[in-house]
């Protein structure tokens, strides 16, 4: 049986998401205006995870080790990425900067990056005993 990583873990976990994001925003529910939020914001927040698991697969494909380091690095880009594409669209695509849009991008980095730490630390505490 395959293990999965944390990493994989929440790349399905952001692939789910958003297919049920984008399905779901064309049903009568984007008139409630929380689940509205919601939906405006969970594609962030199922990117950020996605591409960090698409990250995790080249290092695999290429045999490196893809640490906590490593998925700080990533996460950062993403984060730069995530600034840079709320600011082309607000210059070139009529669309306002949205700050929520930032906000979920730093909570699903900073969700993951503690999830990893913690499994991480356990792991490593685990093989000290």
């Amino acid at each position: 049986m395959k293990k999965y990583t944390v990493t994989s873990v929440f790349g399905i976990i952001g692939i789910i998401s958003w297919a049920i994001t984008i399905l779901l925003r064309e049903t009568y529910l984007v008139n409630i205006d929380i689940i509205n939020f919601k939906l405006g914001v969970m594609p962030n927040i199922s990117a950020a995870w996605f591409f960090i698991w698409m990250v995790e697969i080249i290092y695999e494909k290429i045999k490196k080790d893809f640490t906590f380091k490593i998925s700080i690095k990533v996460s950062g880009i993403i984060f730069l990425m995530a600034v840079l594409s709320e600011v082309v669209h607000d210059m070139f695509l009529n669309s306002p900067f949205d700050i929520f849009d930032i906000m979920a991008t730093i909570l699903a980095i900073a969700l993951y990056l503690i999830v990893l730490y913690v499994f991480e630390r356990n792991k490593n505490l685990k093989h000290q005993f």
